[in-house]
């Protein structure tokens, strides 16, 4: 009996035993668990404070193109403002599907340039605050003139990071004509513009409609076209909601499924090779943000300035050229706004005059590693910069490549 009872014990003291030993593993791989996240959460907000804070080297590269990037960092050189970032380095970074960028950082050379490489992956996404979808809805004809029709009535979305509608926004659109004549030697003379202005709200799903019709129709039976000129026109737009403030830019494609854009870094600006320049030297529309951020005075928001295209047979000493320089039409611009978020161009396609859009606030999304779904077990750092005094959103996700 006493034998039973001293078996029984034993039996007892081991379930216990095995038991008390199962907690303590669990417990001891949670507070591990726990730990690994807060150690990712360190290298993360490292990253991020690298990437916002300091310009990298050398600290002008978004314009340097000569010297090899040797240290990645996206702050304004010689700003004491946290978390204003270089318009020409975040440029850098964007590649257009329509057109590749000649100059471009990827993404294997920043996890480098980082010392990520071997043990993280990561996503850097970078947006405006507010961001607007624009779909013109009627044309003014233009007959007898080489000049497409002219959007008179478009409407407009405006969207917030997460691609909401902003109901509620103050919506102001400008829609430029820009007159010209093409001068014997091919470039354009005379050139001026004449700005209309349309404003309305958004709607509770985030949309308005401008109409440009009147302005439009009014333009034409002034007397203002003679026969020799061309007439380019594009439209800003300028969106105030609760004090965040954001802009856009917006060209006819010129052809229907035929999108044209193009870079602009530093002074240098890259087309795609089938867009044709009226001459050698030809005109751009730079915006004047910082009339268009205070109180707007219409006439006085655009500069117009040249660009002298560079010829093929020269090409720059530049060692960062990843795409053959015969590829693009490149040019260099006589003078360029330090706030000009938008840049247009006068060109032809086909013989008829389009304006070519290029914005210098892009959609950047950036991912070295998987490219399939973000791993569960990692983690995301947002934060709010700005670019030309516009807010920026810049969000950072990482994750270790192997777990263990």
């Amino acid at each position: 009996m006493h034998v039973l009872l001293e078996y029984l014990a034993i039996g007892v003291l081991i379930i216990l035993f095995i038991t008390i030993s199962l907690n303590i593993i669990t417990d001891v791989t949670g507070r591990l668990g726990t730990v690994k996240e807060e150690q990712l959460f360190n290298v993360a907000e490292r990253l991020m404070d690298k990437i916002l804070l300091t310009p990298g080297y050398p600290p002008n590269w978004g314009t340097d193109f000569t010297q090899l990037l040797s240290d990645f960092g996206l702050a304004l050189n010689g700003t004491r403002t946290p978390y204003v970032v270089d318009p020409d380095k975040v440029m850098r970074l964007s590649n257009l599907s329509v057109i590749p960028n000649p100059l471009l950082i990827n993404s294997s050379r920043i996890a480098v340039l980082l010392g990520v490489e071997d043990e993280y992956g990561f996503r850097l996404e970078m947006k405006p605050l507010l961001y607007h979808v624009i779909t013109p809805l009627e044309y003014y004809p233009t007959p007898g003139l080489p000049t497409p029709d002219i959007p008179s009535l478009v409407q407009v979305q405006v969207l917030n990071w997460y691609g909401i509608g902003v109901p509620g926004a103050n919506v102001t659109g400008m829609l430029v004509l820009i007159k010209a004549r093409p001068s014997p030697n091919g470039g354009l003379e005379d050139i001026s513009y004449t700005v209309f202005v349309e404003s309305n709200i958004t709607s509770a799903l985030g949309e308005c409609t401008l109409d440009f019709t009147d302005e439009i129709a009014d333009y034409f039976s002034g007397g203002n076209v003679g026969g020799r000129h061309w007439i380019y026109h594009f439209i800003i737009l300028h969106t105030n909601w609760k004090g965040f403030v954001a802009i856009a830019g917006y060209s006819e494609p010129p052809e229907r499924g035929v999108p044209v854009t193009g870079y602009v870094i530093g002074d240098y600006i890259f087309l795609n090779r089938s867009v044709d320049v009226p001459g050698a030297s030809t005109g751009a529309i730079l915006t004047k943000d910082e009339i268009i951020q205070a109180i707007p005075e219409y006439q006085s928001l655009l500069t117009v300035t040249k660009i002298e295209w560079l010829s093929n047979n020269t090409p720059p000493p530049w060692p960062g050229l990843i795409r053959p320089w015969e590829e693009y039409r490149v040019g260099k611009i006589e003078y360029l706004e330090r706030l000009s978020s938008h840049i247009f161009v006068l060109a032809k396609w086909k013989g008829s005059p389009i304006v070519v859009t290029i914005s210098r606030i892009p959609v950047i999304d950036i991912v070295y590693g998987s490219r399939e779904a973000t791993p569960a077990n990692s983690v995301t750092i947002t934060r709010i910069a700005q670019i030309y005094n516009y807010p920026y959103i810049i969000k950072l996700t990482v994750w270790r490549k192997v777990e263990g």
